[in-house]
């Protein structure tokens, strides 16, 4: 897994003029006038977290045209390793992909959440339980994302406030993040995308073995935590899943073998490859594509 941080992950409207005389009436547009542009708005909301004990950042992605007398679906995507709350908006451009695929009619109007979560891969841990590496963030995450976040987010926006109108689904430690989640909470999500996931399986291609075994610092912990063993173990009745890596991404073969697992489960699963690798390119020229996984018209 290469790890992709915040400080490298790096992201016109041209307004022509024609000539006219001196005292030239202006032209005006009157259908321009009468039917002005709608855009997206983007909220930063401060949460206050019971489950962390502090405040969290969250980014919320409002769709063109949203109004508080329809009902949305709510999509929740989680960033890679040094990532922030900002990083699908901001470096990646997921709310201008929605944008367009909404006035398109591709998609259906939805609401995009992107908390801040840390480097805690989004699972509740406690100090002393594995070996920090370094650079991860221990603490309730599980129950902040589960709980805190959804709890808010269904109380302020006009949201589905159920699993038929709530997706999850994130990039690299958000895709570990993501498919952790939703195989430990089917009951709260329909859709997960896992992109270029964070996977173990404990072969010679393991990268990053320490942030793998702070993860499984025991079998009964990775039996907890590792999406492998979940797909396996866990009920997923009404879960549909979407894995994709890049052609060149090591990790590609962890995330295509956790694809074999669901299908032969007989989970929904969809596996998706392309060319690229484990970075900021292949995400964006994939955009269009989980989008329409997740709410396609």
């Amino acid at each position: 897994m290469k790890i992709i941080s915040a400080s490298i992950l790096s992201i016109a409207l041209l307004v022509g003029c024609t000539e006219s005389a001196e005292h030239a009436a202006p032209v005006i547009d009157t259908e321009a006038v009468s039917k002005p542009a709608v855009s997206s708005t983007i909220d930063t909301v401060n949460l206050s977290s019971h489950a962390l004990q502090q405040e969290m950042n969250v980014q919320i992605y409002l769709p063109p045209g949203y109004k508080t007398s329809e009902r949305y679906p709510v999509l929740y995507m989680l960033y890679g390793y040094g990532g922030n709350e900002s990083s699908w908006f901001s470096y990646l451009g997921l709310n201008n992909a929605a944008d367009q695929l909404i006035q398109a009619g591709t998609i259906k109007p939805v609401i995009i959440v992107s908390p801040a979560y840390g480097n805690s891969f989004g699972v509740n841990t406690k100090p002393g339980q594995g070996v920090n590496p370094g650079g991860v963030d221990e603490g309730m995450y599980e129950d902040y994302l589960t709980k805190d976040l959804i709890k808010y987010v269904d109380r302020h926006y006009s949201t589905i406030p159920s699993k038929k109108g709530r997706y999850i689904g994130g990039a690299s430690m958000g895709g570990y993040a993501a498919l952790y989640l939703a195989f430990n909470h089917p009951e709260l999500y329909s859709k997960v995308g896992g992109h270029s996931a964070a996977l173990w399986d404990y072969s010679p291609a393991d990268q990053f073995t320490d942030q793998r075994d702070w993860l499984y610092p025991n079998e009964k912990l990775r039996q907890q935590r590792d999406p492998l063993l979940l797909a396996a173990s866990k009920k997923l009745a009404g879960l549909k899943v979407y894995l994709d890596a890049g052609e060149s991404d090591q990790l590609s073969e962890e995330d295509q073998a956790l694809y074999r697992i669901l299908k032969t489960r007989g989970v929904p699963a969809e596996w998706h490859t392309s060319p690229g690798g484990h970075e900021l390119d292949y995400w964006k020229s994939q955009l269009d594509n989980y989008l329409k996984f997740y709410v396609g018209s």
